[in-house]
């Protein structure tokens, strides 16, 4: 097959709506306007509407994803990659390396890449061995935690087929309106304190723990939430053996208009068990908003080991809450410029393009 040196496929077919796939959103924005042409391959009645009305995009959606070997799924991304003729195809989750992968190397698709964005066991097997060994594919991940635990832990990866590029982030062009209706409507004291936590409703999130950290904070402090999606805790239930808290927390769904959010909080907490390099700290920081984070390996990278933000042992309530009360109390403070500072030496939106348009579409030199 002979390739169109300006063509990619990005293959994001997933119910979910998430840090992974505002990154594809963020990179096929990115690459439309420099010239590229991009095909992203969604399960059907999804996300099409946010990648609708880019220039230079064209939407494929599929019915199913398919296991291990499903060959009609196989023949489906054939079909697909046989009619684009791409430089390059982007696996976005790791479910769908093996058959995105398996259908890219027979139409001899020169670049394969693969996303992982937390850390997962990678077993020995048949499939990871043709996949790494005879496919050639490359895996991109977004911290230097993530690419250590791979080359230590996996027999696959060595510096060249595992290539780190940081997630970025503009700084904001912040705009703040007065007496913003989500958090109006909650009635809130004048002299309230509020914890901002954004994401899906899970375990892995560590939202249950939420209860636990605010009984031991002052009445003023209040903990609201931004998101939808994964509803793996019944939250109700778990507040119901907290009744005097249950004004205290509240849940504002999906929040169109996040930099209002960050804006109308005074810390970010990020209480998870399991993380890679979470978005919303990005965010955070590029508000200037300081931040308590459980030590999952993203964190510790961006905070820079504590110099950005409180870091506590996963699941210690106590160390959380008393990050949280140093901060309200002002006895730790981090200078919101310092904050920004992060994002623009290291994190930024230029740093990662630049770095993923050489990786996606490599020089011929």
């Amino acid at each position: 097959m002979k390739v169109n040196p300006k063509n990619i496929i990005f293959f994001c077919p997933t119910k979910n709506w998430g840090g992974i796939e505002k990154n594809v959103l963020l990179r096929t924005i990115f690459l439309s306007q420099n010239g590229y042409n991009i095909t992203v391959v969604l399960l059907k009645n999804t996300f099409e509407d946010r990648f609708a009305n880019i220039d230079n995009v064209t939407i494929r959606t599929i019915t199913k994803r398919g296991g291990d070997l499903n060959l009609s799924v196989v023949r489906n991304y054939i079909k697909i990659i046989q009619k684009v003729k791409p430089l390059t195809v982007f696996a976005a989750l790791k479910r769908d390396w093996w058959l995105v992968s398996l259908a890219a190397h027979i139409k001899k698709v020169p670049n394969i890449i693969l996303y992982l964005g937390n850390i997962r066991k990678i077993r020995t097997g048949l499939k990871y061995s043709l996949v790494f060994k005879t496919f050639k594919a490359k895996v991109l991940v977004n911290s230097d935690s993530l690419k250590t635990d791979l080359l230590q832990n996996s027999s696959y990866f060595n510096q060249d087929n595992l290539i780190r590029i940081y997630n970025g982030i503009e700084l904001p062009k912040l705009q703040t309106v007065a007496n913003w209706g989500p958090i109006e409507k909650l009635n809130l004291p004048e002299n309230r304190f509020i914890i901002g936590v954004a994401g899906w409703l899970n375990y892995r999130k560590g939202f249950d723990l939420l209860p636990k950290i605010l009984e031991k904070l002052p009445k003023n402090t209040h903990i609201i939430h931004a998101g939808t999606g994964g509803f793996e805790l019944d939250m109700d239930q778990i507040l119901s053996n907290y009744p005097e808290l249950s004004e205290r927390i509240h849940f504002l769904g999906h929040v169109s208009n996040m930099g209002q959010f960050f804006q109308n909080i005074d810390v970010f907490l990020l209480c998870s068990r399991e993380e890679g390099m979470a978005n919303v700290l990005l965010e955070s920081l590029s508000y200037g908003k300081p931040i308590v984070s459980s030590k999952v390996p993203g964190s510790e990278e961006l905070l820079d080991n504590g110099t950005y933000g409180i870091l506590t042992e996963i699941d210690d309530v106590t160390a959380m809450s008393t990050g949280i009360q140093a901060i309200l109390e002002r006895k730790i403070i981090f200078e919101p410029e310092l904050l920004k500072q992060r994002i623009t030496d290291t994190f930024s939106f230029n740093h990662m393009m630049a770095n993923t348009q050489s990786l996606l579409f490599p020089s011929k030199n």
